[in-house]
C-alpha cells in the first residue's frame, strides 16, 4: 500500500520528530511504500495566495506552485494518509492547516456538483486516514474545549469512500508524563502503523490507566 505521511513540527529534534520516525518505521515494517512530506523541513509556505483563491475551482489541474503540484500528485497516488502533528491551541499547527487548504482542492479531495454545487468526495482511493498527535493538556481538558485538529481530519474523512477507516493515535498531557510513557507511545505508534491494512483491531493508545 502506498502511504502519504504529512508531518508538521517546527523542531527537527523534538519529540514530534521521534513520533514521525516511529510512524515511518512502522509503515515500512508493514511493507508499505511511504511518501513523507515534512512541512517544516521543506520550508512549506502555507498561505493560500490571491491567485489560488481566484482560481480555486480549477487551479488543481495545473497548479502554478511546483511544490503544491507535487503534493497533489502524492495525494492522488496514495491509498492511505497519515498526518503527524502536535496539537497547538486545540488545533493543528498553522502550516498543516495551510497545507490542507492549498492541497485538498476541488478535483483533488472533492468536486462540486455541476448543477447543485454540492460537495462530492473525490478520495475514493484512500482506504485509511490516520491522525497521530500529542497534547500538552490532559484528556479532560480536550473533551471540555474540543479538538479542532481531529474535527478537521474527520471532515477530510467525509471526502473518502465508505470503506475508508479513520483512526486516531494520541498522547495526552505530554508535558507532565514520565519518559517511559513517551517511549511506550513511540513503540505503540510503530506497532499500529505496522498493522495498518492488516485487518487487525486498531486499539486506541496513549490514555492514562
Amino acid at each position: 500500500m502506498r502511504v502519504l505521511v504529512v508531518h508538521a513540527h517546527p523542531d527537527p529534534e523534538s519529540y514530534g520528530a521521534a513520533v514521525r520516525d516511529a510512524t515511518v518505521r512502522g509503515l515500512e515494517q508493514g511493507g508499505h511504500e511511504v511518501d513523507l512530506v515534512d512541512l517544516a523541513a521543506i520550508g512549506y509556505a502555507p498561505r493560500l495566495t490571491a491567485e489560488e483563491h481566484r482560481n480555486y475551482d480549477t487551479i488543481a489541474d495545473d497548479h502554478p506552485d511546483p511544490t503544491v503540484r507535487s503534493h497533489i500528485e502524492l495525494v492522488r497516488a496514495c491509498q492511505a494518509i497519515v498526518v503527524v502533528y502536535p496539537t497547538f491551541w486545540s488545533g493543528m499547527p498553522a502550516v498543516l492547516k495551510g497545507w490542507l487548504e492549498r492541497t485538498m482542492l476541488p478535483g483533488v479531495s472533492f468536486r462540486l456538483h455541476s448543477t447543485t454545487r454540492k460537495v462530492v468526495g473525490a478520495l475514493d482511493h484512500v482506504d485509511h486516514l490516520v491522525g497521530v498527535t500529542t497534547y500538552g493538556s490532559p484528556r479532560g481538558y480536550r473533551l471540555l474545549v474540543g479538538d479542532g485538529g481531529r474535527r478537521t481530519l474527520w471532515t477530510l474523512r467525509l471526502s473518502c469512500g465508505r470503506r475508508c477507516r479513520f483512526r486516531w493515535l494520541a498522547l495526552d498531557a505530554i508535558d507532565t508524563r514520565p519518559e517511559r510513557d513517551r517511549i511506550q507511545f513511540l513503540d505503540r505508534v510503530e506497532a499500529r502503523m505496522a498493522e495498518l491494512g492488516s485487518g487487525r483491531s486498531f486499539r486506541p493508545v496513549g490514555r492514562r490507566r
